[in-house]
């Protein structure tokens, strides 16, 4: 008797580490096909010069669907214009929502909506005071990959809300790199 409850409780821990390496295998196979939905990135851009402009806009977005992202992005711009006395100097900061479709491979329609604040400069009365000026911007761009996670836009925008505040004119051209988890 003794003799099968050493064999039952060997055949039981067999079937036991057997069953656990087993889920562990299926586990790491499920891991490996996860499709990466997480898209974390940046747009940059500088001028210098008599209009120095220092730019960065990270960004996180999900994807929904292979075709589909959504996100919010946040937007810091250092602004200086030399050619006025006295020089004007500005932070614009702000935030944006945007969704990207892919329409075709590697080109997609993009839309958001971008909020922002800064120091507007009225040279009538040469009094600056601190304005927030929204756009809703509609354009397109193409995606090129660099490696098998990561990848760069390039995007032209256009603001259907032109507004007096609105500091940039359309088109808007933004490149980027990003990244997928």
């Amino acid at each position: 008797m003794k003799k099968n409850k050493k064999i039952i409780s060997i055949l039981i821990g067999l079937f036991l580490i057997f069953g656990f390496s087993n889920s562990l295998q299926s586990q790491e196979v499920e891991k490996k096909y996860v499709p990466k939905r997480i898209v974390v990135g940046s747009g940059f851009g500088f001028q210098f010069g008599t209009i120095t402009v220092i730019e960065l806009s990270p960004e996180i977005g999900y994807k929904i669907t292979d075709k589909l992202t959504a996100g919010v992005g946040f937007s810091y711009q250092y602004y200086k214009d030399s050619r006025y006395v006295p020089t004007y100097e500005s932070d614009i900061i702000g935030g944006s929502i945007f969704t990207r479709y892919y329409v075709y491979r590697d080109f997609f329609a993009h839309a958001e909506y971008q909020m922002l604040k800064y120091d507007y400069m009225d040279w009538s009365s040469g009094n600056k005071e601190e304005v927030t000026a929204d756009g809703i911007l509609i354009g397109g761009g193409y995606r090129q990959w660099i490696g098998k996670n990561i990848f760069s836009n390039l995007t032209m925008l256009f603001n259907i809300n032109e507004s007096l505040y609105y500091p940039y004119t359309s088109p808007i051209f933004r490149v980027g790199v990003y990244f997928l988890f």
